[in-house]
């Protein structure tokens, strides 16, 4: 795993806790348009669903990414590469 990821603080977190699909990818795709090469958002959920379309959407556009589940909430953690 990318250790920027792991080790930065991360420069946005969002906190899409009860958003329905598709709010929180919506919200995401925007935030990371917005964002710089280099920097971390971090994104804490419960949308069962976002687990997986969420890092679908970090591998089309070539962003690595990390989860890590705490019971009914996760948190991904997305490096923008380009």
């Amino acid at each position: 795993m990318n250790e920027k990821i792991k080790k930065s603080k991360p420069d946005l977190i969002l906190d899409l806790r009860g958003e329905p699909c598709p709010e929180p990818q919506i919200e995401i795709v925007k935030r990371l348009n917005q964002m710089k090469e280099g920097e971390v958002i971090e994104i804490i959920s419960d949308n069962e669903p976002a687990e997986l379309s969420i890092p679908m959407i970090c591998e089309s556009r070539g962003y690595p990414c990390e989860i890590k589940r705490d019971d009914n909430t996760f948190r991904i953690r997305i490096l923008k590469t380009k």
